[in-house]
């Protein structure tokens, strides 16, 4: 079977809001402002993932690792997470770098729920395998 995707992702437009208001509670407790890194591993190995956040004024956060078995998806809370000890910061424009050793499928989801009227997009990365 052929594998499905690219190796690299890069989302230019990135951007964590401020934690808002409570969206709704779920399983996981109140839904606030957040993004996510949306991904599928079609393939039948593991991808390693190795990812670098990209900004204007200030140095690179690089290589959070993480993993994501064959035959999966994973949405990864950029919020939640922790590289070298280090938040990424709200309300901080920022671009992604998404490399992986096995093509997959990427895009970036965002909640803003900042106002009365929350807002959620999601785009899509450009991919290559070079």
């Amino acid at each position: 079977m052929s594998e499905i995707g690219k190796k690299i992702w890069i989302f230019p437009d990135a951007y964590l809001p401020a934690t808002g208001n409570p969206y709704k509670t779920s399983f996981g407790g109140d839904q606030y402002s957040h993004e996510s890194l949306c991904i599928v591993n079609y393939s039948l190995t593991n991808a390693n993932l190795v990812i670098d956040f990209l900004y204007e004024d200030e140095k690179p956060i690089e290589n959070y690792e993480t993993i994501i078995e064959a035959k999966k998806s994973l949405h990864l809370r950029l919020d939640n997470i922790t590289v070298k000890g280090m938040n990424l910061p709200r309300e901080k424009p920022y671009s992604i770098v998404l490399k992986s050793d096995t093509k997959i499928v990427a895009q970036l989801s965002r909640l803003d729920t900042t106002s009365q009227y929350n807002s959620f997009m999601t785009a899509m990365g450009w991919g290559t395998d070079v």
